[in-house]
């Protein structure tokens, strides 16, 4: 968006007309058209009063910026199919399948503690049950 492009949408939706402008700007109504049309461009105190009136930086009032993007609809959720769901488990597995690797070696080491403290007679309880 240019200079102009930005003034006049600030100012229609401040619901202010150029005429209210120009007079809270003291210049004239052809001034403020001017700006809008990107005929020309304010003074520095002007575009510094532009940015306090409508709550807006100078630096975004000066630089060009790109057409803003219309706001799309959420995309809509598509059932996933088994090939995507295959995929994430593959990349779960590349990324976090390390993880299960400890747990059974966890899983081990216990039982390998538990017979051993068997086989000395600690755990003789156990067997009752």
């Amino acid at each position: 968006m240019t200079f102009g492009e930005k003034l006049q949408a600030l100012r229609q939706k401040a619901g202010m007309s150029q005429d209210a402008l120009a007079e809270k700007l003291n210049v004239s109504r052809q001034a403020v058209s001017r700006w809008e049309r990107d005929e020309t461009m304010p003074e520095t105190e002007k575009v510094i009063l532009l940015a306090d009136l409508f709550g807006v930086t100078t630096d975004y009032l000066l630089r060009e910026q790109p057409e803003p993007v219309k706001e799309k609809e959420p995309p809509r959720q598509e059932k996933r199919s088994s090939r995507d769901i295959i995929d994430r488990l593959a990349y779960f597995a590349k990324t976090k399948g390390y993880l299960l690797g400890w747990v059974l070696v966890a899983w081990g080491v216990l039982d390998l503690i538990t017979l051993l403290l068997m086989s000395l007679g600690l755990l003789g309880f156990l067997s009752i049950w």
